[in-house]
């Protein structure tokens, strides 16, 4: 026993941690080694001294009254204090205290532990920074993503009044020589026409601009609709293959096309694979020399997935670059190197079409990458461009656009103006325009008027009236109208009993999903954008007339 006292007092007396025993008065009776060598000191000089006269031996005196008091009243609980040393770096340290009651030879002592924890609190303190450094950021975060939002919602609508602005006009210029085209062909001088077809394809080209702006604010938005169907990929790769093959054709590029297996069915969006097809051919195509292949491959890994590939001869894409062609108005750096032309072929393009392949393909579930050995100089090393689509969809679609409207997707074969002017026995059918721009109710009237009666208002109270007094057959109406709009006026109509039953078309170059939506929310039975074709507005006046018969019909 004896020995493992003097183990203990060992111990004790070397432990790195400081002990002292205290009376009540906080006079000195016992200190270890670690106090002595903490603050320089001997025991002669320390044994019997209070604990302020302890303290008076650092650099730095500090008031030891709260902590005697503490101490005496045994509250002294991890208690941090920062100790000035003579000749060393200073130190924080942790103390804590209990009493020691009826104990030879200190009875009703108090024992105080001093530990230096001077590493872990400045560990601590780094921690403590970097928290704040990162609240900070996360605050910085927060703020910079809040304006992005607003950049992004300032966007949305810039793109939507745009797409309007520009639709617009679009109506009129494509309307006006259409009509010249299908109606006015032997009356023109043969250089004129075709000066009229020229403004007729490019009033397409500047469409399919605005289209595919819009495209890819939906795609960045998450907001990318679909309208999947059982399709063929293999008949639609062939059948872009084929359309393309003119334009290839101008530069001697043959388009090849490879398929592997007797059976490609795809639950997709049929349109949206034809631009998924026509993007990566266009691309292909466009960054190839004159007279070199173009291949185009379908292979079936069987219950696995598609395969897709798109190769060309062309100049090559770097490594570096093999990401940032997807993002939106990117274009490959190196296209001034193209052999063939290099004016012509930096001509056009907005750098929309491989964005807007990566977002239709990644909303059907799959995803696309290139594959490239890069650029060098007088060398066509070509592009490869690679898809996979599941041989099943696993997504959920969400084509609410066909709970809207039935007459949306409703097909129903045969209609077409014959079939209107074949009614004889009836009164032609009244068309009601609620439209501001004239030009654009003269086109649609100039396309129908010979089969259809027409009323036109250029304001929303206007429409409303004649809507009550003359009860048409349809109202075609655009959503923008000055005083009421036309969401406002489409759900009026709907709440009257004399009107609730008429077809509603809103006839808008507002094509933002959004605004869409916001119309048929309203009570509309269906959409047409502008710029529009007369065989569709054609189709659709049709349809929308014969769903209302049908519903007459099975009251």
């Amino acid at each position: 026993m004896q020995a493992d006292g003097h183990l203990l007092a060992h111990v004790i007396e070397y432990t790195p941690i400081g002990i002292l025993i205290l009376e009540r008065d906080t006079n000195i009776v016992f200190v270890n080694q670690y106090v002595l060598n903490l603050f320089t000191v001997g025991k002669e000089d320390i044994i019997g001294k209070t604990l302020n006269e302890l303290a008076g031996k650092l650099r730095k005196k500090f008031n030891t009254a709260p902590i005697i008091k503490a101490i005496t009243e045994g509250k002294v609980t991890d208690y941090k204090l920062a100790l000035s040393l003579q000749g060393r770096p200073d130190i924080v340290c942790l103390l804590n205290s209990f009493c020691i009651d009826e104990i030879e030879p200190y009875p009703e002592c108090i024992a105080l532990v001093i530990r230096d924890i001077t590493r872990e609190q400045a560990a601590a303190d780094l921690i403590e920074a970097k928290n704040v450094e990162m609240a900070k950021m996360n605050s910085e975060l927060a703020r910079s993503n809040a304006e992005l939002k607003k950049v992004s919602e300032l966007k949305s609508n810039f793109l939507s009044i745009a797409s309007h602005e520009l639709n617009t006009p679009l109506t009129s210029i494509k309307g006006y020589s259409d009509i010249i085209i299908d109606n006015m062909r032997d009356k023109a001088e043969p250089n004129v026409f075709r000066m009229i077809e020229s403004i007729s394809r490019a009033a397409d080209r500047l469409h399919k601009v605005v289209n595919n702006i819009l495209d890819v604010t939906k795609i960045e938005q998450g907001r990318l609709r679909l309208r999947p169907e059982n399709i063929d990929l293999a008949a639609i790769m062939r059948d872009c293959a084929e359309e393309l093959g003119q334009l290839a054709d101008k530069r001697g590029i043959t388009i090849r096309t490879n398929v592997c297996g007797a059976e490609h069915r795809f639950y997709g969006d049929k349109i949206r694979m034809l631009q998924m097809f026509t993007n990566l051919l266009n691309n292909a195509i466009k960054y190839s020399p004159d007279g070199s292949p173009v291949e185009a491959a379908i292979e079936v890994k069987p219950g696995k997935y598609y395969h897709i590939t798109i190769t060309d001869r062309g100049i090559g894409i770097d490594k570096s670059e093999h990401k940032t062609i997807f993002d939106p108005f990117y274009e490959v750096g190196s296209a001034t190197r193209h052999s063939t032309d290099s004016t012509k072929f930096m001509g056009s393009g907005s750098g929309l079409g491989l964005s807007i392949v990566k977002g239709i393909v990644e909303r059907h579930g799959g995803r696309v990458w290139v594959e490239s050995e890069g650029t060098k100089k007088d060398t066509f090393p070509g592009s490869a461009f690679h898809i996979i689509l599941p041989l099943r969809s696993e997504i959920s679609w969400d084509d609410d656009e066909s709970k809207i409207s039935e007459s949306r997707i409703r097909e129903t074969d045969g209609i077409c103006i014959e079939d209107m002017e074949e009614e004889e026995d009836r009164d032609r059918p009244v068309i009601l325009f609620i439209d501001p721009d004239r030009e654009s109710t003269e086109i649609a009237s100039t396309t129908i008027e010979n089969v259809f009666d027409i009323l036109v208002a250029e304001s929303g109270e206007q429409g409303l009236i004649i809507a009550f007094n003359h009860k048409p057959s349809l109202i075609l109406m655009d959503s923008q109208l000055p005083g009421l709009d036309g969401h406002r006026i489409c759900r009026i109509l709907r709440s009257q009993e004399e009107t609730k039953n008429i077809p509603i078309a809103f006839f808008s170059a507002g094509a933002q999903e959004d605004e869409i939506q916001k119309c048929f929310a309203s009570g509309a039975n269906d959409f047409i954008v502008k710029p529009f074709s007369g065989s569709e507005l054609v189709n659709k006046v049709c349809r929308l007339l014969m769903k209302k018969k049908e519903d007459e019909v099975f009251k």
